[in-house]
């Protein structure tokens, strides 16, 4: 009897543990969260109620929390690939992208023919901008199955993403991978979209027609093709399709930009300003200050009832062509800063400089300029620009002086220090070339003479 009492203690937990269990299950199923939740205790690392209560909190967006339990359990277990799997979503929904990768990566490490840890291993690369790496792990997926359409169709995306790292080779590399994708699987979207989009940027429009023609012969709803579809249709100057095509991704609810804004220019090709308005004015809300938007507003806009507004949206859109002077002496000043840190050609540091004072009205720069000319030996022209300079600067900052209005001993302001190289210059001048104009002899003779004189009173001596 001891025994058998003793037996039922033992199982009394476990018939417990069972109906809890059970009672956790049947909450989530009626999607009552707060009940996992509030009777499971946080990040106890166990392998059966933790996981219930990490669901929980992520069904109920409390993503930080539910990864707390899900590490709770890889501390027990390191290679229990769901609950890495689990992890990594929970890092995407958290936008932490390292880490869902790192978990993925060990997904793959645990499990080299699993070709969803793969797959996921290397979208996540992609969406981190790890394109090398993603690369990489295409050729990996590759050399174990040379026929996998996916594995082909994510290393086109990673040399397209290559393409920015200004490799040269990318994009040709990336036409490459998507054709072979196409070649093993021609009925999938996202290839077929990427290779239309090559070819719509590459302005190979009749050649996005036909791939994306092709594929519309099975499948006439995907947005992606649809969209390469009506643009190639409207670069070509098919107004007609390109608007029928276009028309069909709004009815699907596409409210982007790109459609809104090449369904106004198609409506406008096609000569109905009303449609091209209408469309053009959503594409505006969304960038109100895209040039090629205003420009076709406005003229949709006169050629229909809005005159005066069309008249707006091109005055607005040439506002924004041409830059504000604010603007570009900002640009030229920058210009100038970085002229200096590298070995530029001095004579284009001048033009730019002469640029920058056109629109800053900044008399230093002339003192800059001069400056250049001085250290390249053209004295003439050092000079011109010392004098602009000269004249520029106001009489209460030519001279160092106090409060009172008295010199300042042994203070030098940059006019005398300017007027003073000038006076040297063209004293060297006159002893290199002799007097070449009647206002240099006049005003500087004097001085000239003063200095014979002066060497010749310590010979006598």
């Amino acid at each position: 009897m001891k025994q058998l009492i003793t037996l039922l203690l033992c199982m009394f937990p476990l018939w417990v543990n069972a109906q809890t269990e059970e009672e956790i299950r049947k909450a989530l199923e009626s999607y009552d969260f707060e009940t996992p939740i509030a009777q499971i205790a946080p990040a106890a690392g166990d392998s059966v109620f933790t996981p219930l209560r990490a669901q929980a909190l992520k069904a109920m967006n409390r993503h930080s929390e539910a990864l707390k339990e899900w590490n709770s359990i890889l501390k027990e277990d390191s290679t229990n690939t769901k609950v890495l799997i689990e992890l990594a979503e929970c890092y995407k929904l958290v936008n932490r992208m390292m880490g869902a990768t790192a978990c993925y990566e060990k997904a793959v490490a645990l499990h080299p023919e699993n070709k969803y840890f793969r797959q996921q291993y290397i979208r996540s690369l992609l969406a981190s901008d790890k394109y090398e790496e993603a690369r990489k792990s295409c050729h990996a997926w590759l050399d174990m199955d040379s026929l996998s359409a996916t594995a082909f169709k994510f290393l086109g995306m990673a040399y397209e993403g290559l393409v920015a790292a200004d490799n040269p080779d990318a994009l040709s590399n990336a036409f490459m991978a998507y054709n072979a994708a196409y070649r093993i699987d021609s009925l999938d979207a996202q290839t077929v979209a990427h290779i239309a989009s090559i070819f719509n940027n590459n302005e190979q429009y009749p050649d996005a027609v036909a791939v994306t023609e092709c594929y519309r012969s099975t499948d006439t709803l995907n947005v992606d093709v649809n969209r390469q579809n009506a643009k190639a249709y409207c670069m070509m100057k098919e107004y007609p399709t390109a608007v029928q095509r276009y028309e069909g991704l709004k009815a699907m609810g596409d409210r982007s930009f790109t459609t809104l804004y090449y369904l106004g220019v198609s409506h406008y090709g096609d000569n109905w300003m009303y449609g091209a308005r209408d469309n053009l004015l959503e594409a505006h809300k969304k960038a109100p200050n895209d040039i090629n938007i205003l420009y076709y507003l406005g003229k949709a806009s006169v050629r229909s009832s809005w005159k005066q507004e069309g008249m707006d949206y091109m005055k607005a859109a040439l506002e924004i062509a041409v830059p504000t002077d604010s603007l570009m002496a900002r640009l030229y000043d920058g210009l100038v800063e970085c002229q200096r840190y590298v070995k530029t050609d001095p004579y284009e540091r001048i033009e730019t400089m002469k640029k920058l004072y056109s629109y800053n009205k900044k008399y230093r720069l002339f003192y800059s300029i001069a400056d250049i000319y001085d250290r390249q030996k053209d004295y003439a022209n050092a000079v011109h620009y010392y004098e602009k300079y000269m004249e520029l600067v106001p009489k209460n900052l030519r001279e160092a002086l106090d409060e009172e209005g008295k010199p300042l001993p042994n203070a030098e302001t940059l006019y005398q220090r300017v007027k003073r190289r000038v006076e040297k210059i063209k004293v060297e001048d006159f002893f290199r070339n002799g007097a070449h104009d009647d206002y240099f002899e006049n005003k500087y003779m004097k001085m000239i003479q003063a200095k014979k004189d002066s060497l010749d009173r310590v010979k006598k001596k």
